[in-house]
């Protein structure tokens, strides 16, 4: 499952598809618009001009890749409810909202592998939460809590009170894009990855660093439990 169709979503899909996954669901309530062009490759101008929706366009258009199987679904992630996520193997977490994120983060705990992606200008980041690791709520700061309903769009629109962010950069989702499809790989075939960490993307100096993610034991996620 795919939560999320915008520049980080596009990504993560067509990736999926050309490694022949079988199946994907694309979760996301929005529709295109022209501002989204230059970042989502599935993304032109006539879905932009009919106000298409995402997931249905993403699941459309990358069906034409191959065999894999795509289903869009036109819902916010916090209203799918919480028998839509038994049917899935793995999660990624493509999205701008950090209350939506984190919805997804204790549906998918203990359920499925969570490999969560996000970007800002130059800066991206992935972390994979996989039980019995730490969670996306274990790294949580007060700061945090403290936005925790505040929005962008991936075009830099403010939707809520924050400082200005700018547009996601089709450089910096390609790259973020390709280390959660990368981990997706290497949790298939029993490798070292990302669970419990946090890896930081500076596109601006050219640097990655990984950061280990304490399991918080007093987390609502999980708390004590593994």
């Amino acid at each position: 499952m795919v939560a999320g169709a915008g520049a980080l979503g596009n990504e993560a899909v067509k990736l999926l598809a050309q490694l022949g996954v079988g199946e994907i669901t694309v979760v996301d309530y929005d529709r295109v618009v022209k501002a989204n062009l230059n970042r989502c490759v599935f993304f032109n101008d006539g879905h932009a001009e009919k106000k298409e929706l995402k997931a249905d366009v993403v699941a459309r258009e990358a069906a034409k890749l191959g065999p894999t199987k795509l289903v869009g679904v036109a819902k916010k992630i916090e209203d799918v409810g919480e028998g839509f996520f038994d049917g899935f193997t793995h999660a990624f977490g493509c999205l701008d909202s950090l209350g939506a994120r984190l919805t997804l983060n204790a549906q998918c705990y203990g359920k499925m592998p969570l490999i969560d992606g996000g970007t800002t200008g130059f800066m991206g980041k992935v972390q994979v939460a996989a039980r019995p690791s730490s969670c996306i709520e274990c790294g949580m700061s007060r700061h945090d809590y403290k936005l925790l309903w505040k929005k962008y769009s991936c075009v830099g629109e403010l939707l809520d009170f924050l400082d200005p962010k700018m547009p996601a950069l089709p450089t910096t989702t390609s790259l973020v894009a390709a280390v959660q499809v990368n981990e997706f790989v290497k949790l298939l075939h029993s490798r070292p990855g990302l669970a419990g960490k946090y890896m930081a993307f500076n596109g601006l100096a050219g640097t990655t660093a990984v950061f280990s993610v304490p399991k918080r034991r007093s987390c609502p996620v999980h708390g004590d439990k593994t």
